[in-house]
């Protein structure tokens, strides 16, 4: 299930700021922006444990920045795909 992304994000404040600090989380952002995909397959292509890139997923789902929109059961184990939520993420933040 697809579902439909935003054109664009706006980031106002610090705080939907400060998760994209993270290089490792602008990688999987950008995967996520392009497709769904899993835990298992993001850390395959980022060659990362999937430990660490279902931390950081995680984060970024409690921060707005991406969704589960599809669940899959194989071999009784259940698969959740993520996928960003807009295309394109601006910041406008304004200092004082």
């Amino acid at each position: 299930m697809k579902i439909k992304q935003k054109e664009i994000m706006v980031l106002q404040d610090l705080e939907q700021i400060k998760p994209l600090a993270d290089p490792l989380r602008v990688k999987i952002l950008k995967i996520l922006i392009n497709r769904q995909a899993t835990v298992k397959q993001v850390a395959d292509e980022l060659h990362q444990s999937s430990a660490k890139i279902h931390y950081h997923i995680k984060e970024l789902e409690k921060n707005g920045f991406i969704k589960m929109v599809d669940t899959v059961e194989k071999g009784g184990i259940l698969e959740k795909y993520y996928q960003a939520v807009a295309k394109n993420y601006q910041i406008e933040y304004r200092i004082g």
